[in-house]
């Protein structure tokens, strides 16, 4: 995809975040559900996925770098798998308004 400057545009890895103070690479995660699929637009502010961790299940909204819709290129872990601190879950790529 390119924009009309003719620059690529940039996509977006969205890796396990710390989720609460104590939570350390050891731990194991599980996607509890994903909220989007591959091929879907992402909203900002969207719920993108569930996690459940030891102390209880945290909703991981849409990143920060999301201001605009983007396309879901790729999830990396299916429902049900597990995970650890910054594991790569999911890569986004901007929606091109012509689309």
């Amino acid at each position: 995809m390119t924009t009309m400057t003719g620059v690529k545009s940039q996509m977006i890895e969205v890796r396990t975040p710390k989720l609460f103070p104590t939570h350390t690479v050891r731990e194991v995660l599980v996607v509890e559900k994903w909220h989007v699929q591959e091929g879907e637009i992402l909203q900002p502010d969207q719920l993108m996925v569930s996690l459940e961790t030891p102390p209880g299940f945290f909703d991981i909204p849409a990143p920060p770098e999301v201001a605009m819709p983007h396309r879901v290129v790729r999830l990396y872990i299916p429902d049900g798998g597990e995970i650890r601190l910054n594991d790569l879950l999911i890569t986004l790529e901007p929606v091109d308004e012509s689309d």
